[in-house]
């Protein structure tokens, strides 16, 4: 190798010291994909670290990686794994454990104790999850990997199993037609209800999908509406889905005319499609997820009906199952509810419904 060669090879190999930095510089950035309850007390921002200096990156390249790792869960993933941290964390205070890197014993300590106190097992695989990416993001050991955990794990699903789902009771259009018929449609609350109700169940959206919709993201059809989906559920990375609903056959349930109701009345300004409502001011506020599930139940306990279950998935479970009994093909309605699993819309919608048209217990004379 001539002198120049090995000279520009040495120059191209890292400082002394180089590795160090970039490990420290990465766990800073990584920092802004923890919960909350998990970041250590650092300063709010890492822009302004020297190891990011000194990795070769400008405060603009940290604030957008650490933006891009916020991101890349949603709002309400980080807000649960916010909880869920903050749980351990505390139980760990208690015990006077460290709660990252955590001993797997702990581990099996918390989630015994947690299982002996009634938790379901989705509640304490959920603790394992957060616990497992809260280590993996800081570069500490995975207590979940060890084979303690593991084999604890399979003990409590066998000693306790998996509670049966209580899941949303599925609407019937009956029922819907009762639930919109008892509003009324003449105050601001009232006609804003009856177009998320009529949108929520012809167009069978998520509740996240559907408050997240925009005034722009409603395209008029002489058929219908199309609905323009910027993100959801399936499509974390925001390819965008397009969602059509017809025109409705009676004026009551048409749920388009139900929406040009509210449109006129919450007027063309752009943003947030449903809005929060004060007195009778519409405001500009757009509605939380959580409120077309309270709104529903009340409205349906006001209508006559049981508000047990009924959730705003009610409308989403209520246009599969309807459709269904309606002797709508499979892929049709997957097509609408944009199910990536068929199993899940077999499982769920299809065979409860064959299961109660087959079964022989009617042919039995009780």
């Amino acid at each position: 190798m001539t002198n120049a060669l090995a000279m520009r090879v040495t120059s191209a190999q890292p400082r002394p010291g180089w590795r160090r930095r970039y490990d420290r510089a990465m766990n800073t950035l990584m920092l802004a994909a923890l919960p909350a309850t998990a970041r250590p007390a650092i300063p709010p921002t890492p822009t302004d670290d020297p190891d990011l200096t000194r990795a070769g990156l400008t405060p603009v390249d940290a604030a957008r990686i650490g933006k891009a790792l916020a991101a890349a869960r949603t709002a309400g993933t980080r807000r649960l794994y916010d909880v869920v941290w903050g749980q351990w964390q505390r139980w760990c205070a208690e015990r006077g454990v460290a709660a990252v890197p955590a001993d797997p014993l702990a581990v099996c300590a918390y989630l015994t104790e947690r299982a002996e106190a009634g938790r379901a097992t989705g509640t304490l695989d959920m603790a394992c999850t957060v616990i497992r990416h809260v280590h993996r993001t800081t570069g500490a050991v995975d207590p979940i990997a060890s084979e303690a955990v593991r084999q604890v794990r399979r003990g409590l699903r066998r000693t306790y199993g998996g509670a049966a789902r209580r899941l949303a009771r599925p609407l019937s259009v009956e029922e819907i037609r009762q639930i919109v018929g008892s509003i009324d449609r003449t105050t601001p609350h009232g006609i804003r209800d009856a177009a998320i109700i009529l949108l929520g169940y012809a167009s069978a959206l998520r509740r996240a999908e559907l408050v997240a919709l925009d005034l722009a993201d409603i395209e008029h059809k002489p058929a219908g509406l199309v609905l323009h989906i910027r993100q959801s559920k399936t499509d974390q990375e925001g390819h965008g889905e397009q969602v059509a609903v017809a025109h409705g056959q009676h004026a009551l349930t048409d749920p388009v005319a139900a929406l040009n109701a509210w449109r006129d009345l919450r007027g063309e300004t752009p943003g947030a499609l449903f809005t929060r409502i004060w007195g009778s001011a519409i405001s500009s506020e757009r509605l939380s997820g959580h409120v077309p599930a309270r709104m529903l139940r009340s409205r349906a306990i006001a209508a006559g009906l049981d508000g047990t279950r009924i959730t705003a998935h009610s409308l989403r479970a209520g246009h599969a199952t309807t459709a269904a009994l309606a002797g709508v093909p499979l892929n049709r309605i997957a097509a609408q509810t944009r199910h990536k699993d068929l199993g899940v819309l077999v499982n769920r919608y299809i065979r409860p419904l064959e299961a109660l048209e087959n079964t022989s217990s009617k042919d039995l004379g009780l």
